[in-house]
């Protein structure tokens, strides 16, 4: 993923944190923790591709570069933590929340010009399935 990729993926999560989520989370906080979990999964996508371009940097010697592109998008790998925090917790996501996260994002982190996301329902389930993969990866300690 290049920074073009990386950027798109961002304006997405700025389409679902500043118009989806204001939108649904009075109405149905199921599919607001659904939203948050899209927008932690892809969050944690950004991070994880810096990190893999920032490598790819440090292979070629060029480390201040490396170092400047992982400083750069330190900020995704928290926010993303958060995110999935928010999705994930028993207590139903507030407003305040989703504004802490989008001041761990970005402060001035504002609405896309338009809209890629039509039917924010399609991500109905994405809450459930981020449990499931948890649940799987944590190895019980004793059998």
């Amino acid at each position: 993923m290049a920074i073009k990729e990386r950027n798109q993926q961002l304006r997405v999560v700025a389409e679902i944190l500043t118009v989806h989520v204001p939108e649904q989370i009075q109405k149905d906080p199921e599919l607001v923790r659904d939203l948050l979990s899209v927008a932690g999964t892809a969050l944690h996508t950004i991070y994880e591709d810096a990190e893999q371009s920032a490598k790819a940097w440090d292979k070629r010697a060029y480390h201040s570069k490396a170092d400047e592109l992982r400083m750069e998008w330190d900020w995704a790998d928290g926010a993303s933590n958060y995110a999935l925090g928010l999705a994930l917790r028993p207590q139903v996501p507030k407003q305040a929340d989703v504004d802490k996260l989008v001041r761990l994002i970005r402060p001035g982190l504002g609405k896309p010009a338009r809209r890629q996301i039509s039917d924010p329902t399609h991500f109905r389930g994405a809450a459930q399935v981020i449990k499931r993969q948890q649940a799987e990866r944590r190895k019980p300690l004793r059998e």
